[in-house]
């Protein structure tokens, strides 16, 4: 990461005082928020205290219509907007530290499913992987410790984006760093630009966070770990900071971020969001007592959907909800006397989706729903055909109907790559398919 001259004029000892490794926490405030497109929410927060200025995209990975890119080695060396355009995302953010000779990321880089011939993987950083699996995205970030060739990506990865440190480890912001890492100067306030992944696998975070500039000096690293758990992030890893970092939102290539250059930089490689829309499914489904194939219709019971929406059973114990986005739908049941059941299905485009629930008397546990995660397992009542027969069948048939290289790798070699000791998130699809984290 590249210090601007403002910082070498009053010394960089002087810059860093007061954020090395003890720094207090960050307070930020939202500011605004909007939904660009469905299944991408924006945010903007605020530490007046620092000051700091964050820029947020979350992305519900869930979701059929949203589809993951990553930049082809042909097609390095372009502004993260210029890039945005070309590849026809409406949502990118700048990748890995890099070096400029060449525009060769440090850690390891795959666009298009195929690896660079440049990069390669070592123990200094870990790496954002991810793949179009069935009908919707999965991914998953990949820790420092081990180094994995790009032959021995799980098959079918589609693209790998570098970046170190590590900011979020398995739900918990990471302790400490080192504060003598020239190329990410974690201890230093500086503009940040990092991804996030939950644990569930259903959300990715983009996040930039101005900096070096009037209004926003930058956060440290364990700032911005602390504002990404705080978030629900399970693990996040920090892409190239300083005046690579950029944020891209909207189909014109719109930069949301403020570059802490006054214009975006020339970078390497980058990470982005396709939205294509598509027809809305219809979530429909029995409430039961106890067995949703023989247990009595249960009426009056309200059902929310995760939009906001709901719908209360008639004497039939039947919901209907319909123009639902196809992604991974959840409703709570709740009815006086029951405890509150969760159920979520993975809606399809222009399809009757059948998400029934078994309702049982007592109260809602401490724990949570019985049924909250991981949803439609191969062992519930939508996992096979012929369940859910619809409004007659009590059963879930489910088919009714030129710049500075930001910062800089020293080197035109590969290297800086991340780990793979990591969890590959495979989340529920349809049918009898589902997903579950596995430790590699």
């Amino acid at each position: 990461m590249r210090v601007p001259a403002l910082l070498a004029c009053v010394g960089l000892a002087g810059a860093l005082a007061g954020v090395g490794a003890t720094v207090a926490r960050a307070a930020p405030a939202l500011q605004d928020e909007s939904d660009p497109y469905p299944g991408v929410h924006r945010e903007t927060w605020v530490d007046a205290a620092i000051p700091a200025r964050l820029h947020v995209a979350r992305i519900d990975l869930s979701s059929q219509e949203l589809t993951l890119f990553a930049t082809a080695e042909a097609d390095r060396g372009q502004r993260t907007s210029q890039w945005a355009a070309g590849a026809g995302v409406q949502v990118a953010i700048n990748g890995d530290a890099f070096a400029i000779a060449g525009f060769v990321p440090a850690g390891l880089a795959m666009g298009g499913s195929a690896a660079w011939s440049t990069t390669a993987d070592d123990a200094a950083s870990g790496f954002l992987r991810f793949a179009r699996v069935g009908e919707r995205t999965q991914a998953a970030i990949a820790p420092p410790e081990q180094v994995v060739a790009a032959a021995d990506l799980p098959a079918g990865t589609q693209g790998v984006v570098s970046g170190r440190p590590l900011l979020v480890r398995a739900g918990q912001p990471v302790a400490s760093f080192d504060c003598d890492d020239e190329l990410a100067l974690p201890c230093a306030r500086a503009p940040r630009a990092a991804v996030a992944v939950s644990g569930d696998g259903n959300t990715l975070w983009l996040v930039v966070v101005d900096g070096w500039q009037a209004g926003s000096l930058g956060m440290t690293c364990a700032e911005l770990a602390a504002f990404l758990d705080a978030r629900g992030a399970h693990d996040a890893l920090a892409l190239d900071g300083g005046g690579a970092a950029t944020l891209v939102v909207g189909a014109a290539g719109g930069v949301v971020s403020s570059p802490s250059d006054g214009a975006e930089r020339t970078v390497a490689n980058h990470l982005g969001v396709r939205y294509g829309m598509l027809d809305p499914g219809q979530l429909v489904g029995f409430v039961r007592e106890g067995d949703v194939f023989e247990g009595p219709n249960l009426e009056g019971v309200t059902i929310t959907l995760d939009d906001g929406r709901t719908d209360v059973t008639g004497a039939d114990g039947f919901y209907n909800f319909a123009g639902v986005t196809p992604r991974l739908a959840c409703v709570v049941a709740e009815k006086p006397g029951y405890r509150r059941e969760t159920r979520c299905k993975q809606v399809l485009p222009s399809m009757v989706n059948y998400n029934s629930i078994a309702m049982f008397p007592g109260e809602t546990p401490d724990a949570g729903p019985p049924d909250a995660a991981p949803p439609d397992a191969a062992t519930t009542i939508d996992a096979a055909d012929g369940a859910d027969a619809g409004p007659g069948g009590g059963g879930d048939a489910g088919g009714g109907g030129g710049g500075d290289g930001g910062c800089r790798a020293g080197r035109s070699g590969p290297g800086d790559g991340g780990g793979a000791s990591w969890a590959a998130l495979v989340l529920v699809l349809v049918g009898s398919l589902w997903y579950k984290r596995t430790s590699r």
